[in-house]
């Protein structure tokens, strides 16, 4: 019953998040998301720490868009499935956490007009990955929202 409900979700404010993980639980739906869009969302706040319990099992796609965030400590504990991740608009964010790059499923991180920071952060977890012959990594940087081609594709996929 659940499952076609929480597949894919966009959310547009921290609003509409609270109420999904107050009618349905937090386990549940996180659990069960494959896509996540997380637009101006203040949700997070400055600091984010995901624990080990947070578990986005199914999550293939993750997006932060503007979001208020500085720190953000997660790993591939949080996401083991995760395909794919977008930054836009990440320009408080400090770095992206290097666990994001031991997900063996991350095919591709795009960041568009996001922090020197965090695009040097994508960069070495990118380095990290060819050091242990894993070359399939993609990161890409964009200085506009013009400049992305994965995240038009993504968008329109996903929309």
């Amino acid at each position: 019953m659940y499952s076609s409900l929480f597949r894919k979700t966009n959310i547009l404010d921290s609003t509409q998040l609270r109420k999904m993980i107050a009618q349905h639980g937090k386990s549940c739906y996180i659990a069960k998301l494959e896509v996540l869009k997380l637009r101006d969302n203040e949700f997070v706040g400055q600091e984010c720490r995901l624990s080990d319990e947070d578990e986005f099992n199914q999550l293939k796609f993750l997006l932060l868009a503007e979001p208020r965030l500085v720190k953000w400590e997660a790993g591939s504990v949080n996401f083991p499935t995760l395909q794919k991740l977008v930054l836009r608009k990440c320009i408080r964010l400090e770095e992206i956490p290097i666990d994001i790059g031991e997900i063996c499923t991350l095919e591709a991180i795009e960041l568009i007009c996001c922090s020197a920071s965090a695009q040097n952060s994508a960069t070495e977890i990118q380095d990290e990955q060819e050091s242990m012959g894993n070359s399939c990594l993609d990161v890409r940087a964009y200085a506009n929202d013009e400049s992305s081609s994965l995240f038009d594709f993504w968008r329109a996929v996903l929309d």
